[in-house]
């Protein structure tokens, strides 16, 4: 009797070539909804793009402060941009890359070192991996109501709005030769902010960046010294630094990293872009803690995701990950 000479091909074989088809076909999809959306309504995706900066700024300035020496800041931009082009072609949708907020306060109010700040991080990362890889994230996705979800959104929403006022009393003047229009700029920034809710279709978000720009103008040409090419490096923290700070500054993160930059992000994608795959708690697990192990090292601060951001961003026109692409490009150019 002749042998089977037909090629055998075990069920984990199969099940793994369908697995890697399927993810592939996902992924071209995924790249096919970023262009069309693109070409469709450019000025939308650029202007949606920039939506978070007024939670990303004030915080990336505050790290990066001479009084403070917790991030660098060439790192964080060229990380981050690097993780908002990953997310964009990963999931396509508008997903911000955050500071992680509660990791934030402790460094500033404690004035902790960069090697603290990189140990509290890294804290949250292998806690977050840990929780995905166990499927503890799925768990509590299916156990949250949705009550609790919404309440967090409206929640991160009352104190951003609380925030920019604290900001806008305490925030040193910028505006070069505009001085004396502070408030006047203030004011104009909010009625245009209303203007949004009427005129849907108006590229807001990057009309009022574009008049920042314009008015920040002549500090940055009197006083170019920040201009120049990034020189990585990476750092090991001592183990001081992890056990003592690390943990402390990162465990109260856990449970809004959990909340907000997972399980909330998660639910309110499926909400304001119904059209696209909502992304799942594990994978943004996963993305949590890839960010986190691998720009710590480089001085890049803690970063996660959040719903406030993604609200933002959809808020002022954004519908795909080409927005965040496009913010990414011009994070790594910075």
């Amino acid at each position: 009797m002749a042998e089977d000479t037909e090629p055998h091909f075990s069920p984990l074989i199969w099940r793994t070539k369908i697995a890697i088809r399927s993810h592939y076909e996902q992924f071209r999809d995924t790249q096919r909804h970023n262009l069309k959306t693109f070409l469709q309504q450019p000025l939308q995706e650029i202007s949606g793009s920039f939506g978070d900066l007024g939670t990303l700024l004030p915080i990336l300035i505050a790290y990066t402060d001479k009084n403070h020496a917790g991030i660098d800041l060439s790192s964080t931009l060229v990380f981050t941009g690097l993780f908002n082009i990953l997310t964009g072609l990963i999931f396509g949708i508008p997903l911000p890359v955050q500071p992680m907020k509660a990791i934030a306060a402790v460094a500033l109010s404690r004035n902790l070192s960069k090697e603290e700040v990189a140990s509290a991080g890294l804290f949250v990362a292998a806690v977050i991996g840990l929780l995905s890889v166990t499927g503890l994230l799925r768990w509590f996705n299916h156990r949250i109501p949705t009550p609790v979800i919404k309440g967090i959104q409206i929640g991160v929403g009352l104190s951003l709005f609380s925030y920019a006022g604290t900001v806008l009393r305490k925030s040193e003047d910028y505006s070069g030769g505009f001085a004396d229009i502070h408030d006047e700029v203030v004011f104009i920034a909010f009625l245009g902010l209303l203007a949004s809710f009427t005129f849907r279709k108006a590229p807001m978000a990057l009309i009022l960046l574009l008049a920042g720009i314009f008015i920040a103008l002549p500090k940055l040409i009197r006083d170019p010294s920040g201009l120049g090419i990034w020189h990585p490096y990476a750092f090991v923290p001592i183990f001081r630094s992890f056990w003592y700070e690390g943990i402390s500054a990162g465990f109260g993160q856990i449970p809004l990293t959990i909340l907000n930059s997972i399980i909330a992000v998660s639910a309110l994608s499926a909400d304001l872009l119904p059209d696209v795959p909502a992304p799942t708690p594990t994978a943004m697990g996963f993305i949590v803690t890839a960010m986190n192990l691998i720009g710590c090292w480089f001085g890049s601060m803690p970063v996660c995701h959040g719903s406030g951001g993604l609200a933002a961003q959809s808020r002022f026109g954004a519908r795909s990950g080409a927005s965040i692409i496009f913010l990414g490009v011009i994070k790594l150019v910075l």
